[in-house]
C-alpha cells in the first residue's frame, strides 16, 4: 500500500518537470508513424556515409601510395645522381675507400665498384652478368640494374662504376605514410615485401595500386594493397545518424569538412617537403650540367696558353685563349648565382633591355672556335634591329648557350652541311629568338616530352639542359617552344617580352 502512493507521487513530480520545460514528454501514440520516415532517412544516409568512408578510404590509399612512389623514386634518382658525379670526376677515390664515406647518408648501399678496362675493382666481389648489364647501359646511354635477389641489385652505369642497393634500406617503414598497409617492390623474380601491416586472408573491400618508379634506370613496379574491413566502417557516424539524424546531419558535414581540410593541409605541407627535396635535387644535377661545358672549355684553353707562351709570334693567341677563359669563367660565376637566385626566395628576377647583337657576338666568341673544329657554321641575324627584348642577360646567355651546344650534338655525325642558325625578331610585343639547325630533327614520339625533368635522347645525357632552361624562361615571362621543320632539323624557339612594348 505504501509503494502506490510512492509511485504515483513521482510520476506526478515528473510530469510537473516536463511542464516546466525540464523533460521532454514522450507520446508513444506518434512513434509508429515516425518509424517509416525514419527507417528512410536513417537508410539513405548510412548508405551516403558508407560510400563517402569508402571513398574517403581510397583517396587516401591512393595519396599514401603516391607520396611513397615518390618518395622510393627520389631515392633511385640520388642512385642516377651519385653515379653520374662518380663518372664526372677525373680522379675519383679507390671504391674501398669511398664506401664507407657514402654508406653511412644511404643506408640502402651495400657496395661500390668499378669495372675499367676489364678489371674489376671494388668493396665486393665482380657480379656475375656484369659484363652484360654494362653493355646494356652503354647502348641506352643511361644506368642498367642487374638484380641479385628480390631485395638487392647492382645499378651499373656507362662508365663502369656500379652501386649495390639493398632495396630493403631505401624508405624506413616508419617514415612510410601510416594509412598504408601492404608495399611491394619487384626488382628480381619474386616481389620484395616493403611493408606488411595488414595479413593477406583478411576478408573485406580489397584495394591495389600498381606504379613504376620515376627513374629510367630502375624503373621497378611497386604494388600497394589493403583490404578495408568491417574495423573501417564508420559506425559512430551510422550511431549518431540513427539517434539524431536531422540534428546531426549538419554536425557530420561540419565535423567532416573541418577533417578535410585538416587532412588536405598536412598533405598539402608533405608534399611541399617532398617537392622541395626534388628541386634541390635537380637543381644539384643542373648545377653540375651546366658548369661542365664552361669549365671544360677553361681548362682547353689555359692548357693551350701554356703551350703557346715559350713562342712570342703566339703571344696574340696566348691572349686570345685567356680572354675566352676569362669569359667562361665569368659565364661560369653568372650560372652559379642564376641557379641560386632560383632556390633562394626573393623578389622577381631581375629584367633589362637586352642587346640581342651584343648578346649573339658574346656567344659566336665563346663557341665558334669549337664549332669551327667541329666544322659547324654559326650564323646570326637579326631582323628586327633596335628592337630589345626585356629578360636577365645571364639567363638569356645561359639559355642560347645550352640551344647551341644542344645542335651542336644533334648535328654530330650528320651528312651534308652542318649549320646552326640564330636569329632575333620582333613578333607583335614579343622579341623571339630561334636556335635552327640541319641536323635529323627531333623524333615525333619525343618532341611531346622533350621539356620533361631527365628526359634525354642523347646517349651521355642527363635530361636537365632544356628543363632548366624553360625554367629560366619561364622566369622571365617567356616561353621555349620547339619544332621540327620542313626540310630538316629542329628549330627551338625562345619568346620574351619586348621592351617598350604595352604590357
Amino acid at each position: 500500500m505504501r509503494t502506490r502512493p510512492g509511485g504515483l507521487r513521482r510520476a506526478t513530480d515528473a510530469a510537473a518537470r516536463a511542464r516546466a520545460g525540464i523533460i521532454p514528454i514522450v507520446k508513444f501514440h506518434s512513434l509508429p508513424r515516425a518509424v517509416l520516415p525514419w527507417l528512410l532517412i536513417f537508410g539513405l544516409g548510412a548508405a551516403w556515409t558508407g560510400w563517402r568512408a569508402y571513398a574517403d578510404a581510397l583517396d587516401r590509399f591512393l595519396q599514401d601510395t603516391s607520396i611513397a612512389q615518390r618518395m622510393l623514386s627520389q631515392k633511385a634518382v640520388q642512385h642516377e645522381a651519385v653515379l653520374a658525379t662518380l663518372s664526372a670526376l677525373s680522379h675519383p677515390p679507390a671504391p674501398e675507400r669511398l664506401y664507407p664515406s657514402l654508406q653511412p647518408a644511404m643506408p640502402q648501399l651495400r657496395g661500390i665498384g668499378q669495372l675499367r678496362d676489364g678489371a674489376w675493382t671494388g668493396s665486393r666481389a665482380e657480379p656475375p652478368g656484369l659484363a652484360a648489364a654494362l653493355g646494356r647501359a652503354r647502348a641506352a646511354g643511361r644506368p642498367a640494374a642487374l638484380a641479385l635477389d628480390e631485395a638487392r641489385y647492382w645499378l651499373v652505369a656507362p662508365s663502369g662504376w656500379s652501386l649495390l642497393v639493398d632495396a630493403r634500406g631505401l624508405v624506413a617503414p616508419a617514415d612510410l605514410p601510416p594509412g598504408l598497409r601492404n608495399l611491394d617492390l619487384s626488382i628480381g623474380a619474386a616481389p620484395l615485401r616493403l611493408l606488411d601491416r595488414q595479413p593477406g586472408e583478411v576478408r573485406g573491400i580489397a584495394m591495389e595500386f600498381d606504379k613504376t618508379l620515376g627513374a629510367a634506370s630502375q624503373p621497378f613496379r611497386l604494388r600497394s594493397a589493403r583490404t578495408l574491413t568491417a574495423a573501417d566502417a564508420p559506425w559512430g557516424a551510422w550511431g549518431a545518424w540513427a539517434l539524431a539524424s536531422a540534428l546531426l546531419a549538419a554536425g557530420l558535414h561540419a565535423w567532416r569538412r573541418n577533417r578535410a581540410d585538416t587532412r588536405r593541409r598536412q598533405e598539402e605541407a608533405r608534399l611541399a617537403a617532398l617537392a622541395r627535396l626534388g628541386t634541390l635535387g635537380e637543381m644539384t644535377a643542373g648545377l653540375a650540367h651546366e658548369l661542365n661545358q664552361p669549365l671544360t672549355a677553361i681548362l682547353a684553353h689555359t692548357r693551350a696558353a701554356a703551350r703557346l707562351l715559350d713562342d712570342e709570334d703566339e703571344r696574340p693567341a696566348v691572349r686570345q685563349a685567356l680572354a675566352a677563359s676569362a669569359e667562361q669563367a665569368r659565364r661560369a660565376a653568372g650560372i652559379i648565382s642564376r641557379l641560386r637566385a632560383l632556390v633562394k626566395p626573393s623578389g622577381p628576377a631581375r629584367r633589362a633591355a637586352v642587346d640581342p647583337d651584343a648578346l649573339a657576338a658574346s656567344l659566336r666568341f665563346l663557341r665558334e672556335a669549337d664549332l669551327q673544329a667541329r666544322g659547324i657554321r654559326l650564323s646570326w641575324r637579326n631582323a628586327s634591329p633596335g628592337a630589345r627584348p626585356l629578360g636577365d642577360p645571364v639567363a638569356l646567355e645561359q639559355i642560347l648557350h645550352n640551344l647551341v651546344q644542344n645542335a651542336a650534338d644533334a648535328l654530330a655525325g650528320a651528312p651534308g652541311a652542318r649549320q646552326i642558325a640564330l636569329q632575333g625578331e620582333a613578333q607583335d610585343a614579343a622579341y623571339a629568338f630561334s636556335v635552327s639547325d640541319t641536323g635529323p630533327g627531333i623524333a615525333p614520339d619525343a618532341l611531346p616530352r622533350i621539356f620533361d625533368p631527365f628526359y634525354t635522347t642523347r646517349a651521355q645525357g642527363m635530361g636537365l639542359g632544356l628543363t632548366l632552361c624553360e625554367t629560366l624562361a619561364g622566369s622571365m615571362d617567356g616561353r621555349l617552344e620547339a619544332r621540327n621543320l620542313q626540310g630538316g632539323g629542329a628549330c627551338f624557339t625562345l619568346r620574351l617580352p619586348l621592351a617598350g612594348a604595352a604590357p
